[in-house]
């Protein structure tokens, strides 16, 4: 493995209380777009940003420099041609040049060179990260497909988007937690933090080809942190059908301009899943749940929603799931 690493503003990234890791490859036509939306942020001046350019072939590192220069950007540039782990090894890569240079970045934020931060995306993070160990933050599209194929890809997903809507309320009402549970860990790499105590102490990215983020949430929880989501921290993710990772959201993209009937977001399941996992009873092995599967059970995760919107705390919600056969319409 060969690298190589520059750095742009010495003294301020060492004094950085936040980093931004950001993977890059082959990413010339966006990166310019993902760096002048950080380089807006309010608070930028004590984060640093690491962009990781790996296993790429065109301009990227050039225009990081260009913009690092131009928005006099804190910035860490690394170069590095990687023989295997992909994305994985790429943000664990990063992540680990980031402490190394910033040793007071108690705040790990991770963001897609694809992607584009909402303004206050970087306060909202941080603010969220102060009560818990790590944060999802909000994803959602970039309008940047020509209006037939955005209107092909938002139609084939239709299923998919309400499912996962009524998904999350179904977590989220039967939780413990309170307001903002984890519920399920639908993690991306593309606007996700974490704080550097708990990085460290379950051992960081793992040097997987795609389902990285996840992977690290379910240590985080497993290990007893608390995550949540944060609809305030937002970032935009292009629509692409072109992505760099296997089975990621280009991927997705890709089958629904297709009009292919993919398997579907990896933590959604059937209703009778759910529900046995709320009650504590696991959930036998399925294949991958399919858009007919889930407009099969669309109405009746909705019936079951709406009943438990009309009781009155988790218990007494668990306890109309024990008496109810979740399968039934």
């Amino acid at each position: 493995m060969t690298l190589t690493v520059e750095v742009f503003g010495a003294r301020a990234v060492a004094r950085a209380r936040a980093a931004v890791i950001v993977p890059a490859c082959d990413e010339a036509e966006r990166i310019g777009a993902c760096l002048d939306a950080l380089a807006a942020q309010d608070g930028r001046r004590d984060c640093a940003v690491t962009v990781c350019v790996n296993n790429t072939g065109d301009a990227t590192a050039e225009i990081v420099r260009d913009r690092a220069r131009r928005h006099r950007l804190v910035l860490i540039l690394a170069e590095v041609q990687l023989p295997r782990g992909g994305v994985g090894r790429a943000r664990r890569l990063g992540h680990l040049l980031a402490m190394r240079h910033s040793p007071m970045a108690w705040a790990l934020l991770s963001t897609d060179a694809d992607c584009v931060a909402a303004p206050g995306w970087l306060s909202a993070m941080r603010h969220a990260l102060r009560g818990s160990a790590a944060v999802l933050g909000r994803i959602e599209g970039l309008d940047d497909l020509p209006p037939p194929l955005m209107a092909a890809v938002c139609g084939a997903g239709r299923t998919e988007d309400s499912y996962m809507r009524l998904s999350l309320e179904f977590a989220r009402l039967v939780s413990d937690a309170g307001a903002t549970p984890l519920g399920l860990n639908t993690a991306g790499g593309a606007n996700l933090g974490i704080r550097r105590d708990v990085y460290r102490a379950v051992g960081g990215f793992r040097a997987l080809p795609s389902r990285e983020d996840r992977e690290l949430v379910d240590r985080i929880v497993a290990a007893g942190h608390r995550a949540i989501r944060s609809d305030e921290a937002l970032v935009r993710a292009s629509m692409r059908p072109d992505g760099r990772a296997p089975g990621g959201m280009a991927d997705k993209i890709r089958d629904r301009l297709a009009g292919a009937a993919g398997p579907l977001d990896s933590a959604l399941a059937p209703v009778g899943a759910m529900v046995s996992r709320c009650l504590g009873q696991g959930a036998a092995a399925c294949d991958a749940f399919s858009s007919p599967q889930a407009e099969r059970e669309l109405t009746i995760l909705a019936r079951h929603v709406e009943a438990l919107r009309r009781l009155d705390g988790p218990a007494a919600r668990r306890r109309y799931l024990s008496s109810v056969d979740p399968a039934l319409p």
